[in-house]
């Protein structure tokens, strides 16, 4: 009898491959039951967007400034754009952007928040919002019914696919007879309409009703979608949240990202052009989008995924330790767990062979300075380290805003103040902003170079070290902020993103 060859089907794949790989089990657990609580702010409830969007009243014509009562602004929910925190805040970069514009003109700011794309374009076209912040990208077609501020961001759409659980493609010749699934996109849709007439089999489909890019990519992470669209941004911040993730190929070149005005407003467009070329040379616009942008990709696939996984079964029995740390220092827990882990894998008997021990890696001399006598106790070294980090903070200008004045104190933790009054010193020099970690960003790996450390007071540094610290802290920090939204924190200061 000839023997008959082995049928294995998806969920027989997935149980042999988790069988083999139990801690990519736990991950996805994790993953699924965080979402489920975290999903309640980040995804609406389907065609919450849309009845939003139909109960919206029109807009009387903007013709005086003065006299207009408030600013509307369209967007929609995003990582990249705009979303609400457990405690009621707002954030987001279109949702900063929005409000500095608002007061610019003296103006408070309503956002009309919506689904998707689509819905916003429509809302600005129907006169039920003044423009769209929405992380619109520039396009001709777009043109001819909107104008368009100076870019603050790039992006560009790709494919990605999960390739633990769906066949690997790097060419849009391999989806024939595969489906591509994306949130509504006017820009997306054409891409995708060029391909399908390309590519023999190839098909897309639009997302349910009020699903967001960030559920979509949760959906490709877990396998119930094959394959998704999304712009570059929204894909990068989700690669930190699922690492297994990954981009197929590119839809297309970049693509400037903007305000969208309908034409038949051209004094707001104008004020709106004013505000942009004001904030960008003021150097406004570049903090902002840092403050969002500047962390994404500083983590590596493996270590975003041994963060994920020993947040299951390693952080659960520290965070008594850090949550009483929170309490007595008055910084967030989330960054001292992330801390912890750029230091020592949340490994409390850790030991290096420069000297460095313990769950926050402190060296003799520190610990003695903080009054740790025991580096290997972490329930004192947690709340040292985090009293020490509440000091350099304080003790910085008061000019240094949030959340930069946590990411320069963060530096200052990591290579010590005197290197960091250093930096402060090349930025002010160049001409720099010295109140945003952006800056120091810069200046910090020049203290490796002789013809310039020679010119400060404290000499030479590892410069490079503390930025790449801080940009990974920075990466832990958001992805426990993503997880842990229901979590209450104590009454400590607040960074945002």
């Amino acid at each position: 009898m000839v023997p008959q060859p082995k049928v294995m089907t998806l969920g027989h794949w997935m149980l042999d491959y988790f069988r083999r790989r139990p801690e990519r089990l736990l991950l996805m657990i994790l993953v699924v039951s965080g979402l489920i609580v975290w999903g309640r702010d980040y995804f609406y409830p389907r065609d919450r967007g849309a009845q939003a969007l139909e109960w919206a009243p029109i807009l009387p014509p903007v013709t005086n400034l003065a006299a207009l009562p408030e600013l509307v602004v369209a967007t929609r929910r995003g990582p990249a754009t705009y979303w609400t925190e457990p405690d009621g805040r707002t954030l987001g970069i279109e949702h900063d952007l929005a409000l500095s514009f608002g007061l610019s003109l003296g103006k408070p700011v309503r956002f009309l928040v919506l689904d998707n794309l689509n819905q916003v374009m429509v809302a600005v076209h129907q006169g039920k919002a003044h423009f769209a912040a929405a992380a619109v990208p520039v396009t001709t077609d777009f043109g001819r019914d909107f104008q368009f501020t100076p870019p603050y961001y790039h992006s560009h759409p790709q494919v990605v696919f999960n390739p633990l659980l769906h066949r690997s493609v790097h060419s849009p010749a391999e989806l024939s007879g595969q489906t591509v699934t994306l949130v509504p996109n006017p820009d997306l849709v054409a891409r995708l309409n060029h391909l399908q007439e390309k590519t023999q089999g190839f098909s897309w489909k639009a997302a349910p009703h009020g699903m967001t890019e960030m559920e979509l990519m949760r959906q490709v992470y877990e396998g119930q979608v094959s394959y998704g669209a999304a712009s570059s941004d929204i894909i990068a911040v989700a690669q930190n949240y699922y690492p297994d993730l990954s981009v197929a190929f590119n839809l297309g070149s970049d693509l400037p990202l903007a305000w969208a005005f309908p034409i038949s407003s051209p004094l707001l467009y104008e004020a709106a052009l004013h505000f942009m070329q004001s904030y960008q040379r003021s150097n406004g616009l570049a903090q902002v989008v840092e403050h969002y942008y500047g962390s994404v990709g500083a983590l590596s696939h493996d270590d975003a995924l041994d963060f994920l996984q020993k947040r299951v079964y390693r952080l659960p029995t520290l965070m008594p330790i850090f949550r009483n740390a929170a309490a007595l220092s008055g910084v967030d827990w989330r960054l001292l767990a992330a801390m912890a882990f750029q230091e020592s894998r949340w490994n409390n008997d850790a030991i290096s062979p420069t000297g460095v021990r313990g769950l926050m890696m402190l060296t003799a001399d520190t610990a003695d300075r903080l009054g740790v006598s025991d580096r290997l106790d972490a329930a004192q070294a947690v709340p040292a380290a985090a009293r020490y980090l509440a000091r350099l903070r304080d003790e910085l200008p008061l000019a240094i805003s949030e959340p930069d004045r946590t990411w320069i104190a963060l530096a200052a933790y990591n290579v010590g103040s005197a290197h960091v009054e250093d930096a402060l010193f090349l930025a002010r020099r160049r001409g720099f902003d010295v109140n945003g970690w952006n800056s120091l960003r810069q200046t910090l790996p020049l203290l490796t170079d002789p013809d310039i450390y020679r010119q400060v007071r404290h000499g030479f540094a590892r410069g490079g070290e503390p930025v790449r610290f801080v940009e990974n802290v920075r990466s832990y920090y958001d992805i426990l902020e993503h997880f842990e939204r229901d979590t209450p924190v104590p009454n400590v200061k607040k960074l945002g993103r």
